[in-house]
């Protein structure tokens, strides 16, 4: 019963400076309380029948107030510990999945067929918010910046780069997205999404997370890079990273303004190459998404945002009840009942 009865209480401050000073001084002060002589008392030298009264029952009952006074005591030192009762540790877990946005910035991006979001212009600016919503819908608390899941951002035309790491901060995130704009000169003539592919795998390879997703959004076709994209999607599928594929366009010949020879004209046309966004969400198990307009591409992000989560452990926390109270009122009430008996009842006199 002892044993169970001190198992279910946890001392938060036990080690605490003034507890262990007052532990310490504790055993003193009692031994100071039973050794002292009582205030007021006469040594005689002929003290026979003082020290018959002291043998008689009596002087044990005398012994009472200075018992409680040091029980009380005690008690008062186990509530200045800080007992805890129910104390248990819980694991705060969240489920959580990293996530590489890749954004086509190259030149064709510039083309104005998709309508219906808020803002009205470019292939490229209708993405970026449907993007913002998506990084909106993410986060747990919308009035913070910061979320669970990690989101990094990739944009690429002609090359590939990493315009935000991996990261909770949504808040750089939508500022990174937001002034994303098209490449200019001789890198905004391709599109490597091959490139585009491997940099956001090499990115995710590491990652502790279970779940890893990349998202791909292209409007054209794979015309530049070393890196073949389907070798790139089965490099992802090897490390367990999902692809989702978006072909946004609202045909599969965008009607770009301006370059090339077409310029004469003032549009050139550009394929979009869907087949290709097929197979790579193929290859990876993930899905491909045909954005026409900006319902559909808002869509596609919005069903990517159920995608799967794995759990993680985001700290420790600890669940119980102060429990000091009662050891508290206990050790003061014994410790003033005593002073009360000593001064009423037992009261030496000389």
């Amino acid at each position: 019963m002892i044993t169970n009865l001190i198992n279910t209480f946890s001392f938060h401050m036990l080690m605490h400076p003034w507890v262990l000073w007052f532990a310490l001084a504790l055993p003193l002060l009692l031994a100071a309380e039973w050794f002292a002589r009582a205030p007021g008392a006469v040594t005689v030298s002929t003290g026979e029948t003082l020290a018959q009264i002291r043998r008689d029952h009596f002087s044990i009952v005398r012994r009472l107030p200075a018992v409680a006074r040091a029980l009380g005591l005690v008690l008062l030192l186990v509530a200045l510990a800080r007992p805890l009762q129910g104390l248990s540790v819980q694991k705060d877990e969240a489920e959580v999945v990293d996530i590489l946005l890749c954004i086509d910035v190259s030149e064709s991006m510039k083309a104005v067929d998709i309508g219906g979001g808020q803002v009205q212009g470019s292939r490229l600016d209708v993405t970026k918010e449907a993007v913002l919503n998506f990084i909106q819908n993410r986060k747990q608390n919308p009035d913070q910046r910061f979320g669970i899941d990690r989101i990094g951002l990739i944009l690429y035309a002609k090359y590939a780069w990493t315009q935000t790491p991996l990261t909770v901060d949504y808040g750089v995130l939508a500022h990174d997205v937001a002034k994303a704009s098209y490449q200019l000169g001789d890198t905004s003539k391709a599109t490597a999404i091959g490139s585009a592919l491997g940099l956001a795998v090499n990115k995710l390879r590491k990652s502790e997370a279970k779940a890893k997703v990349i998202i791909l959004l292209t409007d054209g076709n794979n015309n530049f890079g070393d890196l073949d994209p389907f070798t790139a999607a089965q490099i992802a599928k090897e490390y367990g990273i999902k692809v989702y594929t978006i072909a946004a366009g609202n045909s599969d010949q965008g009607v770009v303004p301006g370059g090339g020879f077409s310029a004469f004209f003032g549009y050139q046309r550009i394929a979009i190459d869907t087949e290709t966004m097929e197979r790579i969400a193929s290859i990876t198990d993930g899905r491909f998404f045909r954005a026409t307009d900006y319902k559909s591409l808002e869509g596609a992000y919005d069903e990517i945002n159920q995608l799967e989560k794995t759990k993680i452990e985001l700290g420790d926390y600890y669940e119980y009840k102060e429990a000091f109270v009662p050891w508290a009122v206990l050790g003061a009430l014994l410790v003033i009942g005593s002073i009360i008996s000593r001064r009423i009842w037992f009261e030496p006199v000389p």
